[in-house]
């Protein structure tokens, strides 16, 4: 490890630009020292960084490797996975065809997807357009995430599976992040425009504004590329393939052409010489719709609200409004930060899995381009990793001390086999496999599989193939006869609900 962040270290590529502004040459000496620390304290495998000003870009670099393995350089225009920054390019998909008088934001869902059903009739039926894109459906946060998540459903079958996940929030006030319901938004940008949402993007957003390298999803990949592949502890992670939900988190771009499109945004809907989007959609989009309230950190930052637009965190730093959005896929984690009344933009990305650095170095930025107080960011950042990294090293102790040596299954192998179901996500398999039992997930069948391990009882270990998540355990149920009737997973994970899912055999 030490020998890799000495290479990472060696291969840091800087390129400045100062132009004119009314951000000091100071100032950008202090971006350009911030950003070098934060790469060596936290060192993601690469990261990217813009900051605009004015509609000109007064500071990028880029440092680490787009690719650790070869050891390539990442580069200001190489394309990250900007994941759910997506969602921001939906809604403003969305405001133009307002804008165009196709659809207003009160209209409802079902009006356009008589399809469309959620587990709560009146949701169902009084679901707006702006609701899809505000977070206040009535689901849990990331509730049906695991229907497209490495599986082969389309939007269409997500779509009408979502009717059984549960309704954990009040309709309209609570937020649940979704991303669900963005999905959905694309599809209406489809129904409504006759172009897929990626076609919509590229020839609507992309091309007017030159954002000539930025892609709506992996299917638009070239070869010729520059990618900045995503990894896990320094390992190249293969590029996530997106069949449904697209909209929510698919889009690959750079720090270069996202600071074009946050000009844009920071110019009231036009960027060279195009208007986009008309200011009143983009002040809806840009306003707040749904309440979070600050978290106690927040509080103890003078962050006094904290609140969802549509496709945007809002909140106050400092007497300044502040628009941002962060996105997460395997291997990316991205940060898109606006300050309106001052026009500026920073944007982040990188690919070493590492959301500690993105908010150390927004909250530094931050604070050298709105003149906040001084304080060490790198520093409180690098403690919440340590605390975060030594509770989950805990957990998974915990986990393992759990286990109670000496027990048996109360089966052969064979009488755990059968098809079971959860009536949201699907089928699973526990078949027979050169005598060793295994489980697979049929609808994500070539990640969501491993061989199951007993572990103790009737529990099992399973590893499965996505390395991004941790091992889980696979628990049955019985019925009066001692026959297997149904089994549960234990699968700690910040980002998919394994424990929402109720297997049943059929």
């Amino acid at each position: 490890m030490k020998r890799l962040i000495t290479s990472i270290s060696a291969f840091i590529v800087i390129s400045v630009s100062v132009l004119n502004s009314q951000v000091s040459k100071e100032d950008i000496a202090k971006i350009d020292e911030i950003v070098k620390k934060a790469f060596e304290v936290f060192k993601p495998t690469g990261l990217a960084v813009a900051v605009m000003k004015d509609s000109a870009i007064i500071y990028h670099q880029a440092l680490g490797f787009s690719n650790a393995e070869v050891r390539k350089p990442v580069k200001t225009t190489s394309l990250f996975n900007i994941a759910s920054c997506s969602k921001a390019f939906t809604a403003l998909s969305i405001g133009i065809l307002v804008d165009e008088g196709k659809l207003k934001w009160t209209d409802k869902v079902i009006d356009y997807f008589p399809e469309f059903k959620l587990a709560d009739d009146y949701i169902t039926k009084e679901m707006t357009v702006e609701d899809l894109l505000c977070h206040r459906s009535g689901l849990g946060t990331f509730y049906g995430d695991l229907l497209w998540y490495n599986t082969t459903y389309t939007d269409e079958e997500v779509m009408k599976r979502m009717r059984n996940e549960p309704i954990t929030r009040r309709f309209g006030i609570e937020f649940g992040y979704q991303n669900i319901m963005f999905m959905i938004a694309g599809d209406l940008v489809q129904k409504i425009s006759g172009l897929t949402w990626s076609e919509f993007v590229e020839s609507r957003i992309f091309t007017p504004l030159g954002m000539l390298q930025s892609r709506p999803s992996n299917d638009e990949l070239s070869k010729d590329q520059d990618i900045a592949f995503g990894h896990l502890n320094n390992k190249v992670l293969d590029i996530y393939d997106f069949t449904a939900a697209k909209p929510a988190a698919a889009i690959y771009s750079n720090v270069d052409e996202l600071s074009i499109w946050t000009a844009l945004l920071l110019n009231d809907g036009a960027c060279k010489g195009h208007r986009i989007i008309s200011r009143a959609s983009l002040n809806r989009i840009m306003e707040p719709h749904t309440i979070l309230g600050a978290s106690s950190m927040q509080k103890q930052h003078g962050i006094n609200f904290f609140m969802y637009g549509l496709g945007w965190f809002i909140y106050d730093y400092n007497g300044k409004k502040i628009v941002e959005h962060d996105g997460g896929m395997p291997g990316y984690i991205s940060k898109v930060t606006m300050i309106p009344d001052q026009k500026i933009s920073i944007i982040i990305l990188n690919n070493g899995n590492d959301g500690f650095v993105d908010n150390a170095l927004r909250g530094a930025l931050m604070d050298i381009l709105v003149k906040g107080k001084d304080f060490d960011w790198i520093g409180e950042y690098s403690s919440i990793k340590s605390q975060s990294e030594a509770y989950e090293q805990s957990s998974n102790k915990q986990r393992l001390e759990s286990r109670v040596t000496g027990t048996k299954p109360s089966l052969s192998p064979d009488g755990y086999t059968g098809i079971f179901r959860d009536k949201c996500y699907g089928d699973a398999e526990v078949s027979l496999d050169s005598g060793k039992l295994r489980l697979t997930f049929l609808p994500a069948r070539t990640v969501f599989t491993g061989e199951l391990e007993h572990w103790h009882y009737d529990t099992f270990k399973v590893v499965f193939n996505d390395k991004f998540l941790t091992f889980g355990l696979i628990t049955f149920s019985f019925n009066s006869s001692g026959k297997v009737t149904a089994f549960k997973i234990d699968l700690p994970s910040n980002d998919f609900h394994f424990w929402n899912l109720d297997f049943r055999k059929i």
